[in-house]
């Protein structure tokens, strides 16, 4: 699976890949600069409210050296900003809305 990750940099810019976003839990826990239990916690928040699908933000990767994990889309990590407070998930959502 060819998958792209969200980074943004020291001085505050935002870059979005131009493959498909899919990152996992703790990737996105470095992006936004938080632990991955407050990414795990958001993820399952917005399951059980269904603010999204989870047939549609979720896919399970599975390598050729047998290890996998799941990996989330572009629409939860942006769910996942607008529900967790840090620097980065402030500039993450500023950059989303402009």
């Amino acid at each position: 699976m060819d998958r792209g990750i969200i980074t943004i940099s020291e001085t505050g810019t935002v870059t979005i890949p131009t493959v498909p976003v899919w990152m996992t839990q703790f990737e996105i826990a470095d992006l936004f600069g938080v632990f991955s239990c407050h990414i795990r916690k958001a993820i399952c928040s917005i399951y059980k409210n269904k603010e999204v699908s989870e047939l549609d933000t979720m896919r399970y990767v599975r390598q050729a050296d047998g290890i996998s994990y799941d990996v989330y889309s572009l629409e939860m990590v942006i769910a996942i900003a607008f529900r967790i407070c840090s620097k980065e998930t402030h500039l993450f959502r500023r950059f989303v809305i402009n």
